[in-house]
C-alpha cells in the first residue's frame, strides 16, 4: 500500500456528507442573499411590508432547512471520523502484529505510540473538521462568483483581482511552510518520545540520581518544540495575512466600479448593496480557504508517519494450517540484523522430538536470536527453520503461536487480573482449569494469600508483584497453553533460591512429552540435558551432551571450570 492508497483508505466515501454540505451552503447563502435583497428593497422603499412577508418565510424556512441538513452533515462527518479513526487504529495494531522485531529495533515504544494516538487524532481532525471547512471555504466563493456573474458580469472578473496575488503567495510560501510543519512534528514527536521514556523509567533515574540531567533533556526536547510551535505559526500567519491584504483588493474595486455603474445608472441600489456584500463573502471564503492550508499539511504529515507501519510489506499468503509436532532442524540458516549488526552463520542444529535442548554462550552470541527465529519473530536470511519437515517460514505467526510456549527473563504482564493474564494461554480457559495450572506453577498459594485472590490486578507490566512471583505466573499461563515446544529464555536467571527451587519442579513437570529449548547461564541447571549447544558470536562450536562437551569442546569446558569457580567462592575468604 503506497502513500496514496493509503489516502484513499482514510478518506473514505464522502459524497453523501458532501451533497448535504452543498445543500447546507445553498440553504445558508440562500437566505443571507434574501435579506441582503429585502433589505435593500425597504430602504429604497420598493416593497410595502405586507409584501415583505413570503420573503420573511423564505429567509426563516432557509435557515430552517440549514439547521436541520447542518444537524445530520454534521453527525455523518463525525461518525465517519470516528469510524474511521477505530479502524485506522486497528489495522495500525493488525500491522504491528505482522511484523517481524526488526521493525521495533528501527522504531521506538514512543514513536509507535505517537502514530497510533497522536497522528490518528489528526486524521480525524482533518476528516471531522479540517475537510468541512475547506469544502465549504471552497464552495462558497464559488457559488458567490456565480450569482455575481448574474448580478453584473463586471463586477465578478474584478472581484478576482487579487487571487493571482494570492496563488502567488501561497506558491512561494508553501515549501517553508512544510518544512517549518515537518519540523515541528519531528519535534513533537521527540518530545512525546522523550517523556514517556522519562516516565517509564523513572526509578532507574532515581536509583543513579540522573533525574536532573535527564529532566534537563527532556525539557530541552519541549522547549525546542515550544520553539518550532512559534515558528510553525509565524510561517502560516505572515502569508494569511499578505493574502488577506491582497484579496481586499477586489473588495476595493467592486467599490469603486459599482459606484461608478451606480452613478451613471448602469446599476440600481439593490445589486450595488448585494454586491458589495457579495464580495465581502467572497474575499472572507477565499482567504479562509488559504487558511486552511494548514489542516492539509498536517493530514498529509499524519499520513506519511501512519505510512511508516502501514507502508511496510508483509507477506499475506502464508498458511494458517496446523503444524504437526515434529523434530526441529535448522538447515543453512543465516541471520543478520542489518548490514553492519549481529549474525548468526551457517547454523546446523538438530532438535529431536520431546528431546531438552540447552544453549550456553557468552551474552550477545545469539541464543536469544534462535529462540526468536523458531518462534517466527524474525524471518531467516538465508537457510531455512523446520518442524516436523515443514519450513516454518511458509506459515502463519498463528500457526507458529499454537505450537510454541515461552517464558523469558523479562516476563510480560497485563494490568488486568491475575486470572486474565493466566487466561491469555488459553482462549475460554475456565476458572478451575486456571487454577490447576497456577497450582501446577507453584503459584496458587501465594495468589489465594492476596486480598482479592486471582482477581488481584497486577499493574503496568505486574510491578505489584516480585519478580519470581511473576515468573512462576507466565509459567502458570504456559502450562495452560501445553504446547508441544517449550522456550525457556533465561527463565530463573533473577529469582532468589526459593523461587528458583519452585520454578524448576513446575518446568519439571511442564516438560515432560514436550521439545525443550533452554537458554541458561546457569549450567548446573542444563547438565542432564539431551544435547547442548554451545555457541560463540553467531555460530555454533560444539553439540553433545554434557560430559561429550566436557572432553571435546575446549570453551564448554572453561566455561564449566568458570562455573565451579564462581559456585565455590566465599565472600569470607575474600575478607
Amino acid at each position: 500500500m503506497n502513500e496514496k492508497q493509503l489516502k484513499k483508505m482514510v478518506m473514505g466515501n464522502t459524497l453523501s456528507s458532501n451533497l448535504l454540505l452543498t445543500v447546507k451552503i445553498l440553504f445558508g447563502l440562500s437566505a443571507q442573499v434574501l435579506i441582503i435583497y429585502l433589505i435593500s428593497k425597504l430602504v429604497t422603499n420598493a416593497i410595502t411590508p405586507r409584501e415583505s412577508y413570503p420573503i420573511f418565510i423564505a429567509i426563516l424556512l432557509c435557515f430552517v432547512l440549514k439547521a436541520i441538513i447542518s444537524y445530520f452533515g454534521a453527525k455523518m462527518t463525525h461518525d465517519r471520523a470516528y469510524s474511521k479513526l477505530t479502524e485506522l487504529r486497528l489495522n495500525i495494531l493488525d500491522r504491528l502484529n505482522k511484523l517481524n522485531l526488526g521493525f521495533f529495533k528501527e522504531h521506538s515504544t514512543g514513536e509507535l505510540t505517537n502514530i497510533i494516538e497522536s497522528d490518528v487524532e489528526k486524521v480525524e481532525v482533518y476528516l471531522a473538521h479540517g475537510l468541512p471547512e475547506i469544502m465549504s471555504a471552497t464552495l462558497i466563493p464559488l457559488l458567490i462568483f456565480i450569482i455575481m456573474l448574474f448580478i453584473d458580469w463586471r463586477l465578478a472578473i474584478i472581484m478576482l483581482v487579487g487571487l493571482p496575488f494570492m496563488f502567488l503567495t501561497q506558491f512561494l510560501s508553501k515549501k517553508t511552510m512544510e518544512k517549518t510543519m515537518q519540523k515541528y512534528f519531528y519535534h513533537e514527536n521527540k518530545m512525546r518520545a522523550e517523556m514517556m521514556e522519562y516516565t517509564k523509567n523513572i526509578a532507574v533515574l532515581k536509583a543513579f540520581s540522573k533525574e536532573e540531567e535527564i529532566s534537563d533533556k527532556t525539557l530541552n526536547s519541549a522547549r525546542e518544540y515550544v520553539y518550532w510551535i512559534k515558528q510553525s505559526m509565524s510561517g502560516i500567519t505572515i502569508p494569511m495575512g499578505l493574502i488577506d491584504v491582497f484579496m481586499e483588493i477586489g473588495v476595493v474595486f467592486v467599490m469603486i466600479l459599482g459606484s461608478l455603474l451606480l452613478y451613471y445608472g448602469e446599476m440600481s441600489i439593490t445589486k450595488f448593496i448585494l454586491s458589495i456584500v457579495l464580495s465581502a463573502m467572497f474575499i472572507a471564503g477565499i482567504s479562509k480557504t488559504a487558511t486552511l492550508h494548514h489542516f492539509s499539511i498536517v493530514f498529509n504529515e499524519a499520513v506519511k508517519r501512519i505510512g511508516k507501519v502501514m507502508n511496510v510489506p508483509v507477506d499475506d499468503n502464508k498458511s494458517e494450517a496446523a503444524l504437526s509436532t515434529g523434530d526441529i532442524e535448522f538447515h543453512n540458516l543465516n541471520f543478520e540484523y542489518n548490514e553492519d549488526g549481529f549474525s548468526l552463520n551457517n547454523i546446523n542444529l538438530l532438535m529431536k522430538e520431546n528431546s531438552l535442548n540447552a544453549f550456553v554462550g557468552a551474552s550477545g552470541c545469539g541464543k536469544s536470536t534462535i529462540a526468536n527465529l523458531i518462534m517466527g519473530f524474525w524471518d531467516a536470511s538465508s537457510g531455512s527453520i523446520t518442524i516436523a519437515g515443514k519450513d516454518i517460514s511458509k506459515y502463519s505467526q498463528a500457526s507458529l503461536s499454537s505450537m510454541i510456549a515461552s517464558v523469558s527473563q523479562d516476563v510480560i504482564l497485563f494490568n488486568i487480573s491475575i486470572f486474565e493474564n493466566i487466561a491469555l494461554g488459553k482462549a475460554g480457559a475456565s476458572r478451575d482449569e486456571v487454577i490447576a495450572a497456577a497450582k501446577k506453577a507453584r503459584c496458587h498459594d501465594f495468589i489465594s494469600s492476596l486480598p482479592n485472590g486471582y482477581d488481584t490486578t497486577v499493574g503496568e507490566m505486574g510491578v505489584k508483584l516480585s519478580g519470581g512471583e511473576k515468573q512462576r505466573i507466565s509459567i502458570a499461563r504456559m502450562i495452560l497453553k501445553n504446547a508441544p515446544i517449550l522456550i525457556l529464555d533465561e527463565a530463573m536467571a533473577a529469582v532468589d533460591s526459593e523461587n528458583e527451587r519452585l520454578i524448576g519442579e513446575a518446568i519439571d513437570d511442564l516438560r515432560k512429552d514436550k521439545t525443550v529449548i533452554t537458554i541458561a547461564h546457569h549450567l548446573n541447571t542444563i547438565r542432564n540435558s539431551d544435547q547442548i549447544i554451545v555457541m560463540k558470536k553467531g555460530s555454533v562450536v560444539g553439540t553433545g551432551t554434557h560430559s561429550e562437551l566436557t572432553k571435546n569442546c575446549k570453551l564448554y569446558a572453561d566455561m564449566v571450570k568458570a562455573q565451579n569457580k564462581v559456585d565455590a567462592w566465599d565472600l569470607r575468604k575474600e575478607v
